[in-house]
């Protein structure tokens, strides 16, 4: 490959990953460093730059990857198969409840909507696919932060705002991670009008090998079609179409 076409800070942030990443237990400044033979300077502003952007994280002395590698690692892994698997499982929570279906994964700090099948209603809130939605007020958003997230919330939302999307949104990190310990009580998450006015979403994970959460099976509907007194038999729906998915996917 032609050097000419080579971003030479590009390069040099590669090869210090690439060194953080031979040293599980961590490696400080000095050592990279001396390791690596650049600048003091330039070694320092790229940390810096991946710090703040949360590609690695510094515990003491001592800087280590972060949970960022490790999302877009699943994430990339989970468009591979998931949604080619979820599809007929989608297609089977549409016929049941007959409201729109969708797939969710993490992506970064965000939902990323991977697949939809939508309702045969005339009226039908839908997602559209590829769409990168906030994460404190979608059922996909609450059911990846309980099980895909291994960090409290305040932890992994640390400098994110909670936009106020309707008079139900929550906006406080306390009120979110008491939200986040209900669904794992639950076994489920709501959006119950929190992203929309007059829209409902419920949804449930997906499981792959080792008991990880690689996904969120939820549906969308009205709050006329879906009154909240019906939260206790979708749920069941959900739960239990989610679980199918998860036993094909490897979970159990």
């Amino acid at each position: 490959m032609d050097d000419r076409y080579q971003i030479p800070v590009l390069g040099k942030t590669f090869a210090i990953i690439e060194l953080i990443s031979q040293n599980g237990e961590g490696i400080s400044f000095t050592q990279i460093v001396s390791t690596l033979g650049e600048p003091k300077s330039t070694v320092f502003r790229i940390l810096q730059t991946l710090e703040r952007n949360h590609w690695v994280e510094k515990k003491g002395d001592l800087y280590s990857l972060s949970y960022m590698f490790i999302h877009y690692g699943l994430t990339t892994l989970a468009k591979r198969d998931i949604r080619t698997r979820a599809l007929p499982y989608l297609e089977k929570l549409t016929a049941a409840v007959k409201e729109s279906s969708h797939l969710a994964v993490l992506s970064g700090k965000m939902s990323m909507i991977l697949e939809v099948v939508e309702s045969p209603q005339h009226i039908k809130p839908v997602s559209r696919i590829g769409s990168l939605l906030p994460m404190h007020c979608t059922s996909h958003g609450k059911v990846l932060l309980a099980y895909g997230v291994n960090a409290p919330v305040r932890e992994f939302l640390a400098g994110e705002v909670l936009d106020r999307k309707t008079e139900h949104t929550i906006t406080d990190l306390d009120d979110l991670q008491r939200e986040i310990d209900r669904v794992r009580d639950q076994g489920y998450a709501m959006d119950d009008l929190e992203f929309f006015n007059e829209v409902r979403c419920l949804a449930a994970p997906v499981w792959g090998p080792d008991r990880k959460c690689i996904g969120a099976l939820g549906m969308t509907a009205t709050s006329f079609s879906f009154p909240s007194d019906r939260i206790g038999e979708y749920a069941d729906i959900v739960r239990s179409i989610a679980g199918s998915l998860s036993r094909e996917m490897g979970g159990n």
